[in-house]
């Protein structure tokens, strides 16, 4: 994985329970926004198990790819219906599976 700066990936690597995005390029960047309101539902620190994310919105049908450093972050948000996939390799592959725009009724049983 590419990271938009070394900040970035060392917070990845051993910073705490934390959401990054992809910027235009495809590198990853932390995003403090989406970090605190995820954090801020889940009560105790969670623990680190980093996976990648396919994260549909419910309202929109919209799917989005994240990367977290603690799956508990994105597990049960109110708002969307995380997947959450291995490698960069599986989440793309499904995300490419989808088509574009990347946007579902409902995920697939």
């Amino acid at each position: 994985m590419t990271f938009c700066s070394p900040f970035d990936e060392e917070l990845a690597a051993s910073g705490p329970a934390a959401v990054f995005v992809r910027n235009t390029d495809g590198h990853w960047r932390l995003a403090p926004d989406l970090t605190r309101d995820s954090r801020n539902r889940v009560v105790a620190p969670p623990a680190r198990d980093p996976s990648h994310v396919l994260f549909r919105d419910i309202e929109t049908g919209f799917i989005s790819w994240f990367y977290v450093t603690a799956r508990a972050l994105l597990e049960d948000h109110p708002r969307g219906e995380p997947r959450f996939y291995p490698d960069a390799e599986a989440a793309g592959a499904a995300l490419a599976a989808v088509g574009k725009p990347p946007v579902l009724d409902a995920w697939p049983a």
